[in-house]
């Protein structure tokens, strides 16, 4: 079977493509990731060595505005030069996770007849998704309360792919390499950082200065050298780690380690959450669309396996009061887990791969 791999312009959008993509590749068929120049994708293909094919592309705005338009052309010339690619390549089905980087190839391949099989990560919908629905052959979910979106007949919970490696030690149980006797806080402000998480997170530590904690801070790239210097101004203990970035086996190790998370609530955060049954004080990110990444939490609150800060809300003393209530709490420690553990869907590639090949079969 030929299949055709796209989503894009974020990370969220990305690696739960390329998760199923290679997954695809290990069960013997040929895959091609298609995007956007402009998004992640084109260095996650190379860094994977997936065949990666690319296009312009990029968010459409209003239509009212000159930008808006300008965005709406380009998406229809980029529809038009994938269709022309797609012609007499034989892929038979699409996959697509979304983003302004899975438009052109989404509505050139329904233009094709060639089968869609949609994978919607957050709760609520983003904009591709939900119009190309209409037209697939199969929507998978990762929550249980994004199907309220789609046609019935069509969804299927099916989890959410994560990276392969961080799934092995999640279902491996190793311990941490180094890990502390003391309570553990994993701080995250998702892929690309949060500078007020970062600033919160610090004067947080202040506050809990006389508590035996230990932090694990991950600031993103962009804010990593101004959180070091705001460290050393502040003069906060020595049982707190900064880092720019986590690869797949340091974030094993933070995950295992930590006693609770604070970070936003994307739906890969929130997926690695579950994975390694840990819960978390999450703040989701303000400007997501459609306030994705609350109704994200909410889930997960409304399950007992966390607590919401809304941003405009957020401050040192709220923080500290809700860490405080996860570690010094081992009963409710252990129905999060439980809770995420019943959340949690280990074999999410193999599903979305299964429905995929069924899929695609009607194509033949």
């Amino acid at each position: 079977m030929r299949v055709l791999a796209t989503g894009g312009g974020t990370g969220g959008h990305v690696y739960p493509a390329l998760e199923c993509a290679l997954g695809a590749r290990d069960r013997g068929h040929e895959v091609e990731y298609w995007g956007s120049f402009r998004g992640q994708e084109k260095s996650a293909c190379e860094r994977a060595s997936m065949p990666f094919k690319g296009f312009e592309s990029g968010p459409v705005y209003r239509l009212t505005t000159v930008r808006g338009m300008k965005s709406l052309l380009t998406l229809l010339r980029s529809t038009s030069a994938v269709k022309k690619e797609l012609q007499g390549r034989g892929f038979d089905v699409v996959f697509a996770t979304g983003g302004y980087a899975a438009a052109p190839v989404l509505n050139a391949a329904r233009k094709l007849g060639i089968p869609l099989v949609i994978h919607e990560q957050n709760t609520e919908p983003g904009r591709t998704n939900l119009i190309m629905s209409r037209y697939a052959a199969a929507v998978c979910t990762a929550f249980h309360g994004t199907a309220r979106h789609f046609p019935k007949d069509k969804v299927h919970r099916v989890g959410m792919p994560i990276r392969k490696a961080l799934r092995a030690s999640a279902e491996q149980g190793r311990l941490p390499v180094g890990g502390s006797h003391l309570p553990q806080i994993l701080v995250m402000g998702g892929s690309q950082g949060s500078q007020s998480l970062n600033d919160m997170a610090l004067s947080t530590a202040m506050r809990m200065g006389d508590k035996k904690v230990r932090w694990t801070h991950v600031t993103g790239l962009s804010h990593f050298e101004s959180t070091m210097n705001s460290l050393e101004k502040m003069g906060i203990h020595s049982e707190y780690e900064i880092k720019s970035y986590l690869q797949a086996e340091e974030m094993a190790d933070a995950m295992f380690g930590c006693d609770v998370s604070v970070c936003r609530s994307g739906a890969g955060t929130m997926a690695e959450l579950a994975a390694f049954r840990k819960p978390s004080v999450l703040i989701p990110y303000p400007a997501a669309f459609n306030d994705h990444q609350y109704f994200n939490a909410k889930e997960f609150a409304d399950l007992g396996a966390a607590e919401i800060i809304r941003q405009d809300d957020l401050d040192s003393a709220t923080l500290e009061s809700r860490i405080l209530g996860w570690l010094y709490d081992s009963d409710r420690q252990e129905m999060a887990r439980t809770a995420l553990a019943e959340w949690d869907v280990p074999d999410a590639v193999e599903r979305i791969l299964d429905i995929m090949e069924t899929s695609g079969k009607t194509r033949r």
